[in-house]
């Protein structure tokens, strides 16, 4: 076990696996309730180390020291997976004798299933839409309590700006040629909503680039895992072209943001935060996707679906509709405040978090 303090308090945030996209959640909120964040993947210490280094890490090494490790040391454990509750509490009951606490951070904002909310302890909410839709699926009643952080990240990142300005400016944005229009690509994952674009669509979009733009490709971390060769492909082609980057491991989101002009995604969360620069938004639908409700497209309605007869021409479709966007600002705000709500302070939430664990339990932060 490797710690860089000797922290004492009862709350901690715990990482799932390798998954450095949920970093970019986990890290500020460690930040926020002053929590140490807990790594069992050696190489998620090097990611919190380079990007998150205002947020104190603990890697510990082995699964078994991790769970003894909490049942000694703290009551409750902040989560970004789901399963966390469910797979750990019974091992907590049987080996430790104790019951630990779970709250449930989300990782972004996004139109998918809100199931990962259900048989939490405690969970954190970004606004008003994940909240209605906590209550009409019934979740929100069998809750011990929850807390509503706004988009939390956007203070955090403008309290270290700077800092990750220059990061992206270093790591992305020097290894294009030329300063000219950005257009961000971010595809998700391929869920069990069949939600992401890359595999039917994601080899085109850089094939299809005009030479007077600029191409980041922000892959969905678990693509690395689901779909290794079509990532590999895509890093070795596209390794030396002046106007392409291609992002396959990369945890930071709102700097890349900043400085795209177009965004081009599927039904990744990245395109709510996007939202907060109210700029040009296209999407594309794979056409495996499944629909199953209402609400599941809600964000599309903040831009342009390009339709499956253009994917041989995707950049012609957009520039050939971005005069259509400027109409389209006032949904994208409104949508926006809908999704996130006002911005609180770090003192408002974590007093929220304490009140509600002061009227189930006995233990303070």
């Amino acid at each position: 076990m490797k710690s860089s303090s000797n922290y004492e308090g009862c709350g901690i945030c715990l990482a799932p696996g390798d998954s450095v996209n949920h970093l970019d959640h986990l890290a500020p909120l460690s930040f926020i309730m002053r929590m140490p964040l807990v790594v069992d993947v050696e190489l998620l210490t090097k990611v919190m180390k380079t990007y998150y280094p205002q947020v104190d890490t603990i890697y510990i090494d082995h699964h078994a020291k991790i769970l003894e490790y909490f049942a000694h040391n703290h009551d409750f454990l902040f989560v970004s997976s789901a399963n966390y509750r469910k797979d750990l509490s019974p091992l907590f009951e049987a080996v430790f004798r104790k019951e630990m606490q779970f709250w449930y951070c989300p990782h972004g904002h996004s139109d998918k299933s809100v199931e990962t909310y259900r048989n939490q302890h405690y969970f954190f909410v970004y606004g008003s839409i994940m909240e209605e839709r906590l209550k009409q699926s019934g979740i929100l009643e069998t809750v011990k309590g929850f807390v509503e952080t706004g988009n939390y990240r956007y203070p955090f990142y403008r309290m270290h700006e700077e800092f990750y300005d220059a990061l992206v400016q270093k790591e992305v944005f020097s290894q294009f040629a030329k300063k000219q229009t950005t257009l961000l690509y971010a595809p998700t994952w391929q869920d069990l909503e069949s939600s992401s674009s890359f595999i039917e669509v994601g080899l085109r979009v850089p094939e299809q680039l005009p030479k007077e733009y600029n191409l980041i490709v922000k892959l969905h971390p678990w693509l690395v895992h689901y779909k290794p060769g079509y990532v590999m492909h895509l890093e070795e082609k596209y390794r030396d072209v002046p106007n392409v980057v291609i992002l396959s491991q990369y945890p930071l989101v709102l700097p890349l943001l900043k400085r795209s002009d177009i965004y081009l995604g599927d039904f990744s969360s990245i395109g709510y935060d996007f939202l907060h620069y109210n700029r040009p938004m296209f999407f594309l639908r794979g056409g495996a996707w499944k629909n199953p409700k209402e609400y599941s497209s809600y964000l599309h309605r903040c831009g342009i679906v390009v339709p499956p007869s253009d994917y041989e021409s995707i950049f012609s479709f957009i520039e050939k509709n971005l005069f259509k966007q400027e109409a389209l600002k006032p949904i994208r705000a409104e949508i926006y405040q809908r999704a996130f709500g006002e911005e609180r302070s770090f003192q408002e939430i974590r007093d929220e978090v304490q009140s509600i664990l002061s009227l189930n339990t006995a233990s303070r932060f």
